[in-house]
C-alpha cells in the first residue's frame, strides 16, 4: 500500500496505527495469535510449511506462487543514540499477491522478529499465528483467512518493531544489520525475513514495489556529519519524494524483473549517491544508480568511481558470453557495515560492497546479475551452479583466452584442482548434495564448482561449453532450476552423455578426475577414384592436447559407407581396436600431454563396387575434438555387365513375345521398349510384347537399359524375331461367304454367313475391307430365337 507522507509522521503510520488496534490486544510471548475465527471448506488444504530445501528444511513455504510483493516501509533513528551503531525502528505493510493452484484453507510466510499488528487476506481481517523454533531456523507467521482462498489472493502483513539480524550458522550476519549511520538488510541466504514476511525460497520469484521512507538528512551514531540520506532497493528508481516538511523523503523503487526473495536490498544511510547510464551491446542504454557511503575515505569512494567507470564494459564483455544483460538498470552499493558482513552479495541490479570495490570481486558480482538472479536456483543445495560461474569469470575476465592478458583460465582452475591433493577434507563436500548450511560458503560452492566449469569446457569443447553458457540464460531466463537441469541442458547441446562426468564432480564426495583432452583425426591414403580390388589405408590419431595423461579415451569410426562397397579382414586390425558391425571402436592407449597416439587399419574394394563413395566418420569420446574427422573417396565407376536380350514366343499376330536378360549384373532394373522392322512402337514398355495384325510379314525386336546404382547404364538390342505370321484361324470356324463379289466400296455394306460366331474380325486381319466399309454377318443361330442379322 502506498500513502503520501504528512510532516509529522512516516508516510502510511495512520493505517498501521488503525491496523495495530485490531489485533495489539492478541499478542503474547512464545506463539503469539490472533483472535479472528476463519471458515473453513471441506476441500481446502493447508498450505505446507516448508519449500523443500535440505538446507532449509524449515525456511519457504508451499501451496502458492508469490507473484509481486508491495512493501511501504518508514524507518526512524531513535532520538537517543547509544553503542556503536544507530538504533531505529520501522512501521510497515507489506501485501503480497500470489496464486493458489488448489483452495487453501491456511498458509504460512517466513517471518523473524518484529511485532505483527494485523493480517488481512483479499481485505478481509485474517487469524494468524507465530510459529517460531530459532533452534531449528523456524520463523513461519501462519495465516488462516475468514475464507479459503483460491487462484489469484492477497495477503496485508501490517508490523512494526525494532528490527534484528540473522545470524548464519556460518556466524556471518544477514537480515537487518544497523549501521553507523543507518541500516542495511540483506538477504542470502534467508536473512531477508526478518525485513517483511514473504515465502522464503528462491524457487518462488516475483515483482516487487518498494516505499522507503526515511530521514532526509542522518547524522552517524555519535550525531555528528550530517549528510544526505538515502534509501537504496532494487529495480529502478520511480521517485524521491519529500514530505511537506522536508524532513523526510520517500524513495520509491520497483522490480519488474523476476526476483528471489534473497535476493532484496534496502539500505538507508548516509550515501553520496552516483547517477550513470550503461550503454549496452544491443543498442540499449540504461540508467545506472550507485551509491557510496558519504564517510568513506577517499581512497575508498575513488574504487566506487572507478567501479562504476567500468559497469558498461564489465557488462558488455559478459553479454559475449551469457547474452543481453538480463536487468534494467544498474549500479553498486558501497556501505561501511560490521564485521560480521565481510562478503559482497549480488543483489538484483546494484550489488553490495562493504566499504570497497576490487575488480575481480566487481567481475563476480556482475556475472552473478545472469547466474543467480536471472536465473536462480532452486533449492540452496544448487548454489554451486551461479557461485562456480561468477568465481570462473574472475578467472576468464582475466585470462588470455578471455578478456585479459593473464593465465588461461583452463590452467588457472587445473592448477587448483592439481595444487589440492585428494586427501585434502574439502573435497569431502559434493556441491550438489551439501545439506550443511554451515559450510554453505565454502571451498565446494566457489572452487571446486569454479573448476567444474572449466572442466566441463574441456570435456565438451569451446563451441558446446559456450552454447551451454548463454542457453541457460535465454531458456531459463527469470526463473530458478536444479543441477538436474544443467545436466539435461549440457548433453542435449553437446550429444554427450556426461552422467559420469556430472557425477564424479558435483555428486560424489571426493576429489574428481580432470577430464582427459585431445584432438582425433581421421587420414586415408589412396588415389580417387579407387579402383576395384584396391587396398586403402586408414589412420586414426589422437594428440594429447590437455593438461593429464590419456587414460579413458576412445574414439569411434562409423564405417557403415566403407563396408558397403568394402571389407575388413578383423585378424589384420591393430591391438586396441575392435569391430562390432560397422563400427570400429579405438580404446586410445595412454598417451602423455604434447605426444600422438595412432591407430592404423587397412580395407579392400569389393570386386563388384562400382561408383558411390567410400564414407567413414569419426567420433571422439568426452573431452575429444576433432580436428578432420571425415574421410570420403570416391569409387570408380563401371559399366554393368550387358548382353543383348533374348527373346521367346511365337510370332504369330496376336501372340505374347518376352524380352529376357541373360548375362547382366545383379541387382539391375531395366526398362524397355519394341520395334516393328526398327519403328519404335508407342507405349511398348513392358518385358512382353502383344504382336498387332499389322506386324504381319515383319520383324520384331526388343531394346533393354539396365541401370544400377554406382554403375553406368548400358543398352542392348536383341536379335529380330520374325517375319510374323498371321493369326491362326478359330478351331472349327467355316470359311465365311461373302454377299458381294466385287470390292466394297467405302461406305458399302458386306454381309457374310457361316455356321459360327462372326469372323468379320479375321477378314479385317487380313486386309480384305476396305476402311469405312459396313459389314453385315449372319450366323446360324442354335437354340435361339432368330433374330435379324448383327451389323459391323
Amino acid at each position: 500500500m502506498r500513502h503520501e507522507p504528512t510532516a509529522t509522521r512516516p508516510r502510511g503510520l495512520a493505517l498501521r496505527r488503525s491496523l495495530l488496534a485490531v489485533g495489539a490486544a492478541l499478542l503474547a510471548a512464545g506463539l503469539v495469535s490472533s483472535a479472528v475465527t476463519p471458515a473453513q471448506a471441506d476441500d481446502a488444504v493447508d498450505g505446507a510449511r516448508t519449500a523443500g530445501d535440505a538446507m532449509f528444511p524449515n525456511v519457504g513455504n508451499g501451496g502458492y506462487d508469490a507473484l509481486d510483493y508491495d512493501i511501504d516501509l518508514a524507518w526512524t533513528p531513535d532520538a537517543v543514540q547509544t553503542g556503536q551503531v544507530m538504533a531505529g525502528s520501522l512501521v510497515a505493510t507489506s501485501t503480497m499477491t500470489a496464486r493458489a493452484a488448489t483452495p487453501l484453507r491456511s498458509l504460512s510466510l517466513d517471518f523473524e522478529g518484529l511485532v505483527v499488528d494485523a493480517v488481512t487476506v483479499n481485505g478481509s481481517p485474517a487469524a494468524w499465528q507465530r510459529d517460531v523454533d530459532a533452534g531449528a531456523i523456524r520463523h513461519k507467521l501462519v495465516v488462516t483467512p475468514a475464507t479459503p482462498v483460491n487462484g489469484e489472493f492477497s495477503v496485508s502483513v501490517a508490523y512494526h518493531g525494532v528490527p534484528v539480524a540473522h545470524v548464519d550458522a556460518d556466524g556471518s550476519y544477514e537480515g537487518w544489520n544497523a549501521t553507523t549511520d543507518g541500516a542495511t538488510m540483506l538477504g542470502q541466504p534467508i536473512g531477508n525475513m526478518t525485513g517483511f514476511p514473504h515465502n522464503n525460497t528462491p524457487a518462488d520469484k516475483a515483482t516487487y514495489s518498494i516505499s522507503l521512507d526515511v530521514p532526509t538528512t542522518l547524522a552517524d551514531v555519535t550525531g555528528a556529519g550530517a549528510a544526505p540520506a538515502a534509501a537504496v532497493s532494487n529495480g529502478e528508481l520511480l521517485s524521491r519524494t519529500p514530505s511537506s516538511d522536508g524532513t523526510r523523503t520517500t524513495w520509491q523503487w520497483q522490480q519488474t524483473k523476476q526476483m528471489a526473495s534473497e535476493l532484496v536490498i534496502i539500505s538507508i544511510g548516509r550515501y553520496d549517491v552516483i547517477e550513470s547510464t550503461v550503454a549496452l551491446r544491443d543498442g540499449r542504454t540504461i540508467p545506472a544508480w550507485s551509491f557510496a557511503d558519504s564517510a568513506l575515505p577517499a581512497a575508498n569512494k575513488a574504487t566506487v568511481t572507478a567501479a562504476v567507470d567500468q559497469l558498461g564494459p564489465v557488462i558488455r564483455n559478459l553479454e559475449t558470453i551469457y547474452g543481453t544483460y538480463p536487468g534494467q538498470s544498474a549500479g553498486v552499493v558501497v556501505d561501511s557495515v560490521p564485521r560480521g558482513i565481510n562478503y559482497a552479495l549480488e543483489t538484483q541490479d546494484r550489488s553490495f560492497f562493504p566499504s570497497s570495490i576490487d575488480f575481480s570481486t566487481l567481475v563476480h558480482e556482475l556475472a552473478h546479475q545472469w547466474y543467480g538472479n536471472n536465473v536462480s536456483p532452486t533449492t540452496w543445495t544448487d548454489i554451486w551452479i551461479a557461485e562456480g560461474m561468477a568465481t570462473w569469470a574472475e578467472t576468464f575476465s582475466d585470462g588470455s583466452d578471455g578478456f585479459g592478458q593473464g593465465t588461461a583460465t583452463r590452467e588457472v582452475w587445473f592448477d587448483s584442482w592439481n595444487g589440492t591433493p585428494a586427501s585434502d577434507e574439502r573435497w569431502g563436500i559434493a556441491p550438489g548434495a551439501q545439506t550443511d548450511s554451515a559450510s554453505l560458503y565454502d571451498f565446494q560452492t566457489y572452487t571446486r564448482s569454479a573448476q567444474f566449469w572449466a572442466a566441463l569446457r574441456v570435456a565438451i569443447g569451446d563451441d558446446a561449453f559456450f552454447s551451454v553458457v548463454k542457453q541457460w540464460q535465454t531458456d531459463f531466463a527469470g526463473t530458478s532450476r536444479t543441477g538436474a537441469d544443467l545436466l539435461a541442458l549440457s548433453e542435449n547441446v553437446s550429444g554427450r552423455d556426461l552422467k559420469a562426468f556430472y557425477q564424479d564432480w558435483i555428486l560424489d564426495a571426493d576429489k574428481p578426475a580432470w577430464p582427459d583432452q585431445f584432438e582425433l583425426s581421421l587420414t586415408t591414403v589412396a588415389t580417387a577414384p579407387v579402383e576395384r580390388g584396391a587396398s586403402l589405408s586408414y589412420t586414426l590419431s589422437a594428440e594429447n592436447t590437455g593438461l593429464v595423461p590419456l587414460a579413458s579415451s576412445t574414439a569411434s569410426l562409423d564405417l557403415s559407407g566403407v563396408l558397403d562397397r568394402a571389407s575388413i579382414d578383423a585378424a589384420t586390425l591393430p591391438a586396441g581396436t575392435s569391430l562390432t558391425g560397422d563400427e570400429l571402436v579405438w580404446t586410445i592407449p595412454a598417451t602423455d600431454p604434447g605426444l600422438t597416439a595412432t591407430a592404423s587399419f587397412e580395407v579392400e574394394v569389393d570386386d563388384d563396387a562400382s561408383g558411390g563413395t567410400l564414407t567413414a566418420q569419426a567420433t571422439a569420446s568426452l573431452g575429444g575434438t576433432c580436428a578432420s574427422c571425415a574421410s570420403s573417396l570416391a569409387v570408380q565407376q563401371y559399366a554393368v555387365d550387358a548382353e543383348a536380350p533374348v527373346i521367346t514366343g511365337d510370332t504369330a499376330a496376336g501372340s505374347t513375345l518376352s524380352a529376357t536378360t541373360p548375362g547382366w549384373t545383379a541387382g539391375t532394373e531395366f526398362t524397355y521398349s519394341w520395334a516393328i522392322d526398327g519403328t519404335s512402337v508407342p507405349d511398348a514398355t513392358a518385358s512382353t510384347f502383344v504382336i498387332p495384325p499389322a506386324a504381319e510379314g515383319r520383324t520384331v525386336t526388343a531394346t533393354v537399359t539396365g541401370s544400377r546404382a554406382g554403375y553406368l547404364d548400358q543398352t542392348r538390342t536383341s536379335a529380330p524375331v520374325g517375319p510374323v505370321i498371321a493369326a491362326a484361324p478359330l478351331p472349327g470356324a467355316p470359311s465365311p461367304t461373302a454377299s458381294a463379289a466385287a470390292p466394297v466400296p467405302a461406305g458399302g455394306q458386306l454381309c457374310m454367313t457361316g455356321t459360327e460366331a462372326p469372323i468379320a474380325a479375321i477378314l479385317w486381319a487380313t486386309g480384305a475391307l476396305i476402311a469405312g466399309a459396313a459389314l453385315s454377318v449372319v450366323t446360324l443361330r442354335r437354340r435361339r430365337v432368330a433374330r435379324g442379322p448383327d451389323t459391323f
